[in-house]
């Protein structure tokens, strides 16, 4: 991984010194916990369209690796982007109950794809965000790997909760239309959180059914739906 880091550097620095990284529509870059290498081209390319980031970390991160260097370089990172289609294919990370703050205000739709991205926890906040799409590349039918999941209940992913708790975007993404394939737009952010969620719940719950899933409501939210709403973690983009 080391390697391929080092490579994607030097092009960029080569590119850089060559004032042509303003001229970027679109990257497409391997990343794994060391991400500084990438957060300082980030200001140089105003003109990207889209971006294009694959995890690749290693499984067994530190606490301090993952806290203070890891979350705070990939958020920084996604942060100083510009550009209005934002994809992160998770190929293999350190999995921890921790937030990822997404924060922009130039993405306009977001796709998370990979063979592990259910435990990702993204908290987008961002204003002009449109549209949440999975793209499981066809790898991860019947094998949700969702927090605690029973072997018995992976034939479906979690829509609200893989990737994504749907009730992060509350006022957060209030220009948000479809999430994960659910029409989401019609509901508005103009009222309180625990009625926002009831309207959000039954329209995944027919989603769900859709997707040829059996359960009763009540079964069904115990495991998949979160009527809490998420706290917005205090630091964000920040290395210690």
């Amino acid at each position: 991984m080391d390697s391929y880091s080092s490579f994607d550097c030097s092009v960029l620095r080569h590119i850089s010194r060559l004032g042509s990284l303003s001229c970027l529509t679109r990257l497409c870059v391997l990343v794994d916990q060391n991400l500084y290498y990438l957060e300082q081209f980030m200001d140089e390319m105003p003109n990207l369209l889209e971006l294009k980031l694959g995890i690749l970390t290693r499984l067994n991160l530190g606490k301090h690796v993952y806290l203070n260097e890891y979350i705070p370089r990939l958020e920084a990172v996604v942060a100083a982007s510009k550009a209005p289609v934002l994809m992160v294919t998770v190929l293999a990370e350190t999995r921890r109950q921790v937030s990822k703050v997404f924060k922009n205000n130039y993405v306009e739709k977001l796709v998370i794809t990979g063979p592990c991205p259910c435990t990702f926890n993204m908290f987008p906040v961002m204003g002009r965000l449109k549209e949440v799409v999975f793209d499981d590349l066809g790898t991860l039918q019947d094998n949700c790997t969702y927090w605690k999941s029973r072997i018995d209940d992976r034939g479906l992913h979690r829509a609200g909760l893989c990737c994504v708790n749907i009730g992060a975007v509350y006022e957060n993404c209030p220009n948000l239309e479809r999430f994960m394939g659910v029409e989401v737009g019609m509901v508005s952010h103009k009222q309180t959180f625990n009625k926002w969620n009831i309207r959000m719940k039954k329209r995944f719950y027919d989603d769900y059914l859709q997707q040829g899933g059996a359960k009763e409501m009540k079964a069904w939210a115990k495991t998949r739906w979160d009527s809490r709403r998420p706290v917005f973690p205090e630091n964000i983009g920040v290395v210690n």
